[in-house]
């Protein structure tokens, strides 16, 4: 096993205000900047819009997963460096601000370019859009450690169902209004493409801003910290000792690498929806809503079991739902095409029964990100839980190859084979959830 690391609590660390009053703050700042920032997501969702707009491009499906994947990747590879470099500072509020500035400005290079040069050339369009997606996911990879610490302190164990949960509703809420606006603008009232599109893309660029800037009203209580500064290699070399030794940490894991990985398939139904049913683009207006009212009751729901059962409880309901959502995006066609024997015209409303797809996809993604994230704040200590993080992400990282292996897949095999491989896969998390103990509250310092 690794070698243990000090741990101390160094004299700039002691806290200058209650942690009471970092509670209010930072609970409003982070729940304001997060939904700005993912409500800004929404104007271009990467399961409802994105690729649509991809499609009008290229018909390369790989491309449409390969976007899901450098998002995930981009999250997930810079945590094990930026443990290792946050690991023994008590001050990491820095790292939170200045990679999210950096990491979000090729984006707004891209809505610039957008405006002054169109898609006259669709493959410089693509790249500049994977580029632009790549370098904010690559920010908020860097940032996140910090992000996720800054949470874990300021955030009581015993609000932090309440706290996930107001955000994911919040940013339901605010979703709602942007399916309103996505249905417009592409719609056959809308200004048409490009242009669509573009204002699409300038309005996330606009949501990101106001998230950045929310990142600067952040204040950061400061804990115990390691006495030195661990090297990448040490973390790295420590994963497969922890994974022998920490039971529920390697489940943990294992859930979260078949689990969170398929929960990131969802740009596939709405391909499949425009395809093989014949669902118009605008109707991706209404698959958002669908998805932000999926999260936004199950956000309340999922908050409630947090925080009086434990994140293990999230954890499993998010795993059946990662089963349950190709499922649905498999029966529901075939339901209505039965159903139109006794209801005649049945299947011409098959587009907006499909919305249910979208309903559980929502509600299965809040479920593991908060149950995951939540479990691990609970099983580790302040000093740890840098470490811990990255070697989550680290570990689960192959996980978000899953949409690109489902892109290639639909190359050579039917939605409907593929669907049910996604089903098999959230099958498997779902076993490996029920082996999750609750953990033990972890003593956090206030």
């Amino acid at each position: 096993m690794d070698t243990p690391v000090t741990k101390t609590t160094t004299d700039n660390a002691r806290p200058s205000v209650e942690t009471g009053e970092y509670t209010k703050r930072n609970f409003a700042a982070i729940v304001g900047e997060s939904t700005a920032f993912m409500s800004g997501l929404a104007w271009v969702d990467p399961s409802a819009v994105l690729p649509l707009f991809i499609g009008l491009l290229t018909p390369s499906t790989v491309v449409i997963g390969l976007v899901t994947v450098l998002q995930r990747l981009g999250w997930m590879l810079p945590q094990v460096p930026m443990a290792a470099v946050l690991g023994h500072r008590p001050r990491r509020l820095p790292f939170l601000r200045y990679p999210a500035l950096v990491g979000r400005m090729p984006f707004m290079a891209f809505v610039v370019y957008l405006w002054l040069r169109g898609v006259s050339s669709p493959g410089t369009v693509i790249w500049f859009l994977l580029t632009a997606y790549t370098c904010i996911s690559l920010g908020n990879g860097v940032l996140g450690i910090a992000w996720q610490d800054i949470i874990a302190k300021s955030i009581p164990s015993r609000l932090r169902g309440r706290f996930f949960g107001t955000m994911q509703f919040s940013t339901a809420v605010a979703a709602v209004g942007v399916g309103f606006g996505v249905r417009w603008m592409l719609g056959p009232e809308g200004p048409g493409f490009p242009r669509d599109y573009t204002i699409l893309f300038t309005l996330m660029a606009v949501s990101l801003s106001v998230s950045t800037f929310g990142l600067w009203l952040v204040r950061e209580p400061v804990g115990p910290v390691l006495e030195r500064r661990q090297t990448v290699w040490e973390i790295v070399a420590g994963a497969m000792p922890l994974l022998r030794e920490h039971r529920e940490f390697r489940r943990l894991v294992l859930t979260g690498l078949m689990g969170l990985g398929m929960s990131f398939t969802m740009p596939f139904y709405i391909v499949y929806a425009k395809q093989d049913l014949g669902v118009p683009p605008e109707t991706a207006g209404i698959y958002i809503w669908a998805a932000m009212f999926g999260s936004a009751i199950s956000s309340i729901i999922w908050g409630y079991l947090n925080d009086r059962r434990g994140p293990a409880t999230v954890v499993r309901g998010g795993c059946a739902l990662v089963m349950i959502t190709p499922l649905l995006a498999i029966a529901i066609p075939r339901l209505m095409g039965v159903a139109e024997g006794p209801f005649p015209n049945a299947e011409q409303y098959v587009r907006y029964v499909f919305a249910l797809v979208f309903v559980a996809g929502g509600a299965s993604m809040g479920a593991m990100w908060m149950g995951l994230t939540n479990y691990l704040f609970e099983l580790t200590s302040h000093e740890d839980r840098p470490r811990y993080l990255a070697l989550m992400n680290m570990l689960t990282a192959p996980g978000a190859l899953a949409p690109l292996l489902v892109g290639w897949m639909l190359t050579v095999l039917p939605f409907v084979v593929v669907f049910s491989f996604v089903a098999a896969c959230g099958a498997g998390a779902a076993v490996l959830s029920r082996r999750l103990p609750e953990p033990r509250a972890a003593a956090v310092a206030e």
